[in-house]
């Protein structure tokens, strides 16, 4: 029989073993977790590097506003004044409305910008970074606002500053609000310095373009037709048709305008020559 003595000894000698053990146990915890814990910072710090060596993201040709720049404040109110004529529906009319109010408002506010070449150049590279950014995340959609947007400032520019054309050509603006997926990249594709939109060009180019007719009751679904097959007014040179049957079907309602435009065209043809004998002669 073993003594009580004996038998304390061996119970503080067992709780001395399993003391030794438990701390053993948690010595062996505490540097797997440091080992962990290292090899995690180490992972982040291997990421930073790498995220370091990565190039910036692309601004796709923008420079950004100084802070208080007029074209910082042009592209607010204009942006601003389109947001709040959109709504809530963002119907093809409420956008073609609302660019419009846009465009009259920053006008109004700000008239020497759009007769300034150069910031017209800044403001137009905000708007085509921005659109560029629309595809590249997949929402074309606001890329075709977006593109809406540059023509109605490019064809006020060329008609208001550098005097190349008689008007704006409303056809480019409406054609780019429903534009084909080729005829929305190719727009912003050629239009910026980088590659950016290279993959997504090869994806697209295979898509036909295509534009619509001018004839409301067009039997085509929803009036469009291949671009490179479409016919147009000689006269006025600004309405297209998908063919000689649409374009007599839309003559009475096309007329007036036609002849506005025709007259418009004449007018500025007219200057044209003058100024050019006039640079001649000197």
């Amino acid at each position: 029989m073993v003594s009580r003595k004996k038998a304390k000894g061996k119970a503080r000698k067992a709780a001395k073993a399993k003391k030794e053990k438990d701390a053993h146990d948690d010595s062996l915890a505490a540097a797997s977790q440091r080992r962990e814990q290292e090899g995690a910072e180490a992972q982040l710090q291997m990421q930073r590097l790498l995220i370091d060596s990565l190039p910036p993201p692309c601004k796709h040709g923008f420079d950004p506003f100084p802070k208080g720049d007029i074209c910082d404040r042009f592209v607010r109110l204009y942006l601003e004044t389109l947001n709040s004529g959109i709504g809530v529906g963002n119907k093809v009319r409420n956008k073609i409305d609302a660019i419009v109010e846009a465009m009259k408002a920053v006008d109004k506010k700000y008239p020497e910008v759009l007769h300034d070449s150069s910031k017209m150049k800044h403001i137009l590279s905000y708007f085509l970074s921005g659109g560029t950014g629309h595809i590249l995340s997949g929402d074309d959609d606001d890329a075709r606002t977006t593109s809406a947007m540059i023509v109605v400032f490019e064809e006020c520019i060329a008609s208001k500053v550098n005097k190349t054309k008689a008007g704006v050509h409303a056809q480019k603006f409406f054609e780019i609000l429903i534009a084909d997926d080729h005829t929305l990249v190719s727009f912003f594709r050629k239009r910026i310095a980088c590659s950016c939109l290279d993959k997504k060009h090869k994806e697209v180019k295979s898509i036909k373009k295509m534009g619509f007719c001018n004839n409301k009751k067009c039997p085509l679904p929803g009036g469009k037709v291949e671009r490179s097959k479409m016919l147009y007014c000689t006269r006025c040179r600004h309405a297209y048709y998908c063919s000689r049957d649409c374009q007599e079907a839309a003559w009475s309602d096309h007329r007036e305008d036609c002849k506005e435009k025709a007259e418009r065209n004449a007018k500025f043809e007219q200057e044209m020559r003058i100024r050019d004998q006039n640079q001649n002669s000197m």
